[in-house]
């Protein structure tokens, strides 16, 4: 059996962009995934925005890499011709007791380095938004955007294919053993595979692939997040992304109003700590609930506008009981010098992120050959 210098456990976005720039370097690549094919889970169950950077918290490497990603993801979908737009991002304050939290959003965006940050009066908002309910006071981000992110996926699995990458789909990894140099990955349905160096980049699986590397005691927090698909005329009373403040505590950023590149409007994410990495059959949360966090910002949304849109399900680090709306991006060699590196709570913004955490990915941890 030959063995890979380098094989990535996952076919996310972010799995496939590191197995592309590991590729291009002239390395032997294989990537597997447990699903029949690529990004299954969060990389194609989101909104599918590019997110600015407003919401990370500064002095982080999810904020770094999230501007980063920002920069990279519109150069990067344009040559690959996926579906992309610079829309921008409006954040909202609702009521005056509201301003302090948009100012300190306002002033994380630019300790981030997000770039072209903009305060607006109400008046200037409605230019932007003119359906767009109560606002004391606002700020537009202009690098934020939405990007076809199933286009993505396929996109860069084709390049995989151009590059000679193995894609082996269906791939379980069920057990994995070390040998002299590398690494053994054995699935329950397609054989093994041997590798130099394995990159975890496994999503809400992750934490159970590195307890099979040898890295146990860490915690992944499966978080649904459902949406609702806005119908009729009403589905184009947003043209860009509008944002307001989650409740404290909420496990994100709050459910927003996203226009997507289709030309669909969604409301969403929700945020609900569930056991299960899937999500359910059926939806949890009422059209009443989005019709009512909806009409803060759109007056005269009603349930009878709406219709279920497919959920996803993130992969948090920080539990339930925490009060925190994000953890930190984790992305690390463990055991030291294993040849095993895990990426944990890779969840927003880790689409716009993903150019970004590749390379950095690829410079800590060259390939072995």
């Amino acid at each position: 059996m030959s063995v890979r210098d380098v094989v990535v456990v996952g076919a996310g976005v972010v799995g496939l962009s590191i197995a592309r720039l590991y590729a291009e370097d002239g390395a032997d690549v294989a990537i597997v995934e447990r699903h029949p094919g690529p990004g299954r889970e969060q990389s194609t169950h989101n909104s599918g925005v590019v997110h600015s950077g407003v919401f990370a918290r500064p002095g982080t490497l999810r904020a770094r890499l999230n501007v980063e990603g920002n920069r990279r993801i519109y150069e990067e979908a344009e040559a690959l011709g996926v579906p992309v737009e610079a829309c921008g991002t409006l954040v909202v304050a609702g009521r005056p007791e509201d301003r302090s939290r948009l100012a300190e959003y306002r002033a994380g965006a630019e300790l981030n380095g997000v770039p072209g940050v903009q305060p607006l009066s109400p008046e200037e908002a409605r230019e932007i938004e003119p359906h767009l309910g109560a606002c004391d006071s606002a700020f537009f981000a202009p690098t934020g955007g939405r990007i076809d992110a199933a286009a993505l996926v396929r996109s860069l699995d084709s390049e995989l294919v151009r590059l000679g990458v193995e894609r082996r789909y269906d791939f379980d990894v069920a057990r994995a053993e070390p040998r002299p140099g590398g690494w053994s990955l054995e699935s329950s349905r397609c054989g093994t595979i041997e590798a130099r160096l394995v990159v975890n980049s496994a999503g809400v699986g992750s934490a159970r692939v590195a307890a099979l590397l040898g890295a146990p005691g860490h915690r992944v927090y499966p978080c649904l997040g459902e949406y609702a698909r806005v119908l009729g005329e009403r589905r184009s009373w947003v043209r860009t992304m509008i944002y307001g403040f989650p409740p404290p505590g909420y496990p994100g950023i709050g459910v927003h109003l996203t226009r997507t590149t289709s030309g669909d409007l969604l409301l969403g994410p929700t945020a609900t700590y569930q056991s299960s990495a899937e999500p359910p059959a059926l939806p949890t949360t009422p059209l009443a609930t989005f019709a009512a966090l909806a009409s803060a910002y759109l007056p005269g949304i009603t349930e009878r506008d709406l219709e279920p849109a497919p959920p996803g399900v993130r992969a948090k680090t920080v539990p339930p009981e925490s009060g925190e709306a994000f953890g930190e991006f984790e992305i690390v060699e463990e055991p030291r010098g294993s040849g095993a590196v895990h990426l944990f709570g890779i969840e927003s913004p880790g689409l716009t992120a993903s150019p970004a955490i590749a390379r950095y990915v690829r410079a800590a941890w060259p390939a072995r050959s």
